[in-house]
């Protein structure tokens, strides 16, 4: 496990953009690796001015030393309210592009599934235990 692993996002940073660490686009931008090893960039904000896009991924993390940790993720649209709950650092937002990113998507479906299913016209499936709701496994690659 690395020092930058959540347990209970399956994200890993994978550091900002080279060459730009101490420019103002180094601080703008980072990347995640998600559970299948692929980079995905994301644009930061402050928890206060994230923007809630309709249509994008919203992790609240927290900076270490090491980096940062993914603590939460779900639609950017509650990604504020997230970080004011966990008192987050940032929120990083991926806005979906024409490659749809499945394992991001994931994490976005995963967030949603806690909400009434009957509200979105679904039949409710049986609940699952919370520990493998939460902890899936990741592969870890170098950065």
């Amino acid at each position: 496990m690395n020092a930058t692993d959540s347990l209970l996002v399956p994200l890993v940073d994978a550091g900002g953009l080279n060459g730009l660490k101490h420019a103002a686009l180094g601080a703008r931008y980072r990347f995640w690796r998600d559970e299948d090893g692929l980079r995905h960039v994301f644009s930061v904000y402050r928890p206060d001015a994230a923007p809630d896009y309709p249509d994008a991924l919203g992790v609240v993390s927290r900076r270490t030393p090491a980096g940062s940790i993914a603590m939460w993720a779900g639609p950017a649209s509650h990604a504020r309210t997230a970080a004011l709950r966990m008192r987050g650092d940032e929120i990083h937002i991926h806005v979906f592009g024409e490659e749809n990113a499945p394992a991001l998507r994931r994490l976005m479906d995963r967030s949603l599934m806690g909400r009434n299913p009957m509200e979105r016209g679904e039949v409710p499936a049986l609940p699952r235990p919370a520990v493998q709701a939460l902890c899936l496994p990741a592969r870890r690659h170098a950065a």
